[in-house]
C-alpha cells in the first residue's frame, strides 16, 4: 500500500530565493498541514534529531485529489486548495521529501471495487515529478502563476490497490459499534463508553486514535453524523468513510513505531480539520479530555473503563473470515437500531 512514491528532482537546477521558501514553509505550518507524533506533533515540523534519514510524507485522499485535478485540469479553481498542494510539492521538492499516495489510491480502490481507477490515477501521480520542474511549483505556491500545462502521460501501466486491509475492517467495525451507540439516546454515556471499551476489548486490537475519536463523536464534538441522512444505507456509508480516516493514522502508526533505528521515516499530510484535531487529541498522550468533555464525575466513570482496555490481554484471533462475520453481525444491530428509531419517531 504504499509502494506509489514520487522522488523529488534535484534542486541545484533552480534557484530558490530564501523568502519564497520561508512564504511557503510558514504556510504550511500555519494550516498545520504536516504532522508526526516527534518531529511535528503540533503541525510545526522540525527534523534537527533526525539527520541522515529519508522522509517520506503519507497523503490523504483529499490531498491527492487536489494534486490530481491540478494537473489534469491544468488549474485549481479553488485557491485555497491551490496554495496548499502547490506549497507542498514546492517544499517537499526544496527538502528532498518523497510524497507517498498509497493509502490514497487503496482507499479510492475500494470505493470503486477495482484497480482500473486507481492504477490511472497511479500512472499520473508517478508522471507529475518527470513533466513539471520545481520552479512549476514555486510559481504556483508564490502566485507569480495561476495556471500550468496539463499532463501527458507516456505510457500506462497496472497496478494492484484493490487489496484486503485489516486496518480498515477493523476501524469500520469500530465505527459500526460507535454509530450504534451515537443513535441509542436511552444509553447513558459512561455506559457507552463501557459498552464500547468492553467489545474492542474482546474482539479486535486497541487503537488509540479510535478511543479519542469516541470522545469526539460520543462527546459532541465531531460533525460526523450532523445534517446527514440517518438511514441504515447513509450510516453505513459515513461509517466507511470515517473507518477509511482512521486507517490512515493507524497504518501510518505501525511506521512511526518502530522508527528509532529506522533509514525512512513516515510524516502524514491531510487537509482535513477533523482528523488534524484528532491526531493532536491523541498525542497530548492525557485522559482530561474525559473529564473536560463529560464532568468530573462521569468523566472519571468513563477513564475507569478506558483503563480495562489498556492492560496484558490474550489478543483475540484476528483473521479475514472473523472481520468479516464481526462486520455482517455488527451491521445487522446498526439496523435494528435504526429501524427501532425510525419507528419511535412516526
Amino acid at each position: 500500500m504504499l509502494d506509489s512514491i514520487e522522488e523529488p528532482e534535484n534542486m541545484n537546477l533552480i534557484e530558490i530565493k530564501e523568502s519564497e521558501l520561508k512564504s511557503i514553509s510558514l504556510f504550511l505550518i500555519d494550516k498545520k498541514i504536516i504532522l508526526h507524533p516527534i518531529i511535528s506533533p503540533n503541525g510545526t515540523p522540525d527534523f534537527s534529531k533526525y539527520e541522515g534519514r529519508k522522509f517520506i510524507v503519507i497523503l490523504d485522499r483529499n490531498i491527492l485529489v487536489r494534486i490530481l485535478r491540478l494537473v489534469n485540469n491544468g488549474e485549481l479553481k479553488d485557491a485555497h486548495s491551490l496554495k496548499i498542494v502547490s506549497c507542498l510539492l514546492a517544499w517537499s521538492e526544496f527538502n528532498n521529501i518523497a510524497l507517498n499516495s498509497g493509502l490514497a489510491l487503496t482507499e479510492y480502490s475500494h470505493h470503486q471495487s477495482g484497480n482500473i481507477e486507481s492504477s490511472s490515477e497511479n500512472n499520473i501521480f508517478l508522471r507529475i515529478y518527470e513533466q513539471y520542474s520545481p520552479r512549476d511549483w514555486f510559481d504556483l505556491a508564490t502566485g507569480k502563476t495561476k495556471t500550468i500545462e496539463k499532463i501527458k502521460l507516456e505510457e500506462q501501466r497496472n497496478f494492484e490497490f484493490f487489496v484486503e486491509v485489516y486496518h480498515f475492517k477493523m476501524h469500520y467495525l469500530e465505527m459500526l459499534k460507535l454509530s450504534q451507540l451515537y443513535f441509542s439516546d436511552e444509553l447513558k454515556i459512561e455506559k457507552k463508553f463501557k459498552i464500547f471499551h468492553n467489545w474492542a476489548f474482546k474482539n479486535i486490537l486497541i487503537c488509540k486514535y479510535t478511543t479519542y475519536f469516541a470522545v469526539m463523536l460520543l462527546g459532541g464534538k465531531s460533525k460526523t453524523f450532523r445534517k446527514k441522512g440517518k438511514d441504515f444505507e447513509s450510516i453505513k456509508h459515513i461509517c466507511k468513510n470515517v473507518a477509511w480516516d482512521l486507517t490512515y493514522l493507524s497504518f501510518w502508526s505501525t511506521q512511526y513505531y518502530y522508527e528509532d533505528e529506522a533509514k525512512e521515516i513516515y510524516l502524514f499530510a491531510t487537509m482535513d480539520k477533523e482528523l488534524r484535531e484528532l491526531f493532536f487529541l491523541t498525542h497530548k498522550e492525557s485522559l482530561e479530555i474525559y473529564r473536560e468533555v463529560f464532568g468530573v464525575q462521569k468523566g472519571q466513570a468513563i477513564i475507569d473503563s478506558v483503563s480495562e482496555i489498556y492492560i496484558k490481554r490474550e489478543k483475540p484471533e484476528i483473521t479475514q473470515g472473523v472481520l468479516d462475520d464481526l462486520i455482517d453481525e455488527e451491521q445487522l444491530e446498526l439496523n435494528r437500531i435504526i429501524n427501532r428509531n425510525t419507528l419511535s419517531n412516526m
